[in-house]
């Protein structure tokens, strides 16, 4: 199987080393450049853990990154002239150019914190879709398994159920204008039942009076999904202790951080940093 060649940027910082932590077992890619600001010159390893599969290679300057072939993704969507609309269906479409051109993929926010590698999870799920939890919306998933998937940090492997159920997604947003409405919705209409094991429920206060329990595992909860357009399709979603989405939920054991938070960036920054997840 050729591997496409691939940089990283900031190869020595957190986000950097965790990035090659998921890489160095990766069947598609091969770490070819790395580069770091304060540490040009240097060794990876003398810097890094050694890895498996990649190679210790010479920490070189970003500006050198010229001199290799780089494929980008533009996005030519402006979402402040053309707001939302459209936006949802744009990145169901870039979703599948990825998972078209370098297979399976890990989706998260920007303000999904990760504490820890998530792979040391991931690796042990083998389904098509793993989803982490949500709170409440949308509320007729909510109603009907005592649960949401969360598109904050969500997993899509390289498989044909998969890549039918985006182009499911990629139709229905245009008409739900949301893809975690669309995601749940399509969950709803197509998952018998979830398997619960080791359950317990989680409170949820909003700040306008309403409260509500959210059905939550210690373990991982699978979908059971009936007749999808005869296409296999498994989904998980991930235990919510491990990636929590209340404020409250964060600890110690959390891996990756995805808390309710408001909209403007002002007050998520704010947030974050009242819980220490930035300084």
């Amino acid at each position: 199987m050729d591997k496409k060649n691939v940089g990283i940027v900031g190869a020595t910082g957190y986000v950097g080393e965790e990035l090659l932590s998921i890489l160095d077992n990766h069947e598609k890619v091969n770490v070819s450049f790395v580069s770091s600001h304060n540490n040009q010159g240097k060794m990876l390893f003398e810097i890094t853990k050694k890895f498996s599969n990649i190679e210790n290679l010479t920490l070189d300057s970003v500006e050198n990154i010229k001199n290799y072939e780089v494929q980008t993704i533009k996005a030519p969507y402006d979402i402040k002239t053309k707001g939302l609309n459209g936006f949802w269906q744009f990145r169901c479409e870039i979703f599948l150019r990825i998972l078209d051109k370098y297979g399976s993929f890990i989706h998260s926010d920007l303000d999904a914190i990760w504490l820890k590698n998530p792979e040391i999870v991931l690796k042990e799920i083998n389904t098509d879709l793993i989803f982490s939890q949500g709170t409440i919306h949308p509320r007729p998933m909510f109603k009907k398994f005592g649960l949401v998937a969360c598109c904050g940090f969500f997993v899509v492997r390289d498989s044909d159920g998969a890549r039918f159920f985006l182009n499911l997604l990629k139709s229905d947003v245009q008409n739900t204008g949301d893809d975690q409405v669309s995601v749940n919705k399509i969950l709803y209409n197509f998952v018998e039942s979830f398997s619960f094991e080791d359950n317990y429920y989680e409170k949820v206060c909003f700040s306008n009076g309403e409260r509500f329990s959210i059905r939550c595992s210690n373990k991982n909860i699978f979908g059971d999904f009936k007749n999808f357009y005869d296409q296999k399709l498994s989904v998980a979603i991930l235990p919510h202790r491990l990636f929590p989405r209340l404020k409250d939920s964060v600890d110690k054991s959390t891996i990756v951080a995805h808390p309710l938070a408001p909209k403007s960036n002002d007050e998520k920054m704010k947030l974050l940093k009242e819980i220490r997840l930035l300084s």
